[in-house]
């Protein structure tokens, strides 16, 4: 990918974040609606709602990547290291809770939260990196 100027850079991404989460929103909101009419729910169409939900966010992590390697150094740097960190954090707590079940310290927690809140470690980490000089 070839280095472009933040602005351009910044524009090209919400160009295609806008449309993805759009996307995205949709197949969650529409799907579970969906679903709901029926009284017991086919697996299948499950598979396929679950599939339209998750390629969205594949093309989300897609534009992220893309974002980064056209930015330039310093933002690439705060970037990275705040996914770094985010993803960090956030496989940290994937074990603690691994192991707090495994241990029947606590009861079932629902895997789905860990992407959210990676993305909110991530968002938190950036900032904290100096991030805010970016936007």
């Amino acid at each position: 990918m070839s280095q472009q100027t933040y602005k351009s850079a910044s524009r090209r991404y919400w160009r295609a974040f806008i449309p993805i989460m759009a996307i995205y929103l949709i197949a969650t909101l529409a799907g579970t609606y969906y679903l709901n009419t029926f009284e017991t729910e086919p697996i299948t169409l499950q598979v396929a709602i679950a599939i339209a939900c998750t390629l969205p966010i594949i093309g989300f992590l897609t534009i992220m990547i893309r974002y980064f390697l056209e930015t330039d150094e310093y933002n690439r740097l705060i970037q990275l290291k705040g996914f770094s960190i985010g993803s960090a954090v956030t496989l940290g707590g994937i074990f603690l809770f691994g192991f707090l079940q495994m241990f029947d310290v606590i009861g079932y927690v629902e895997v789905f939260w860990f992407g959210p809140f990676a993305f909110v470690a991530y968002g938190v980490a950036t900032y904290l990196l100096g991030g805010r000089q970016c936007l």
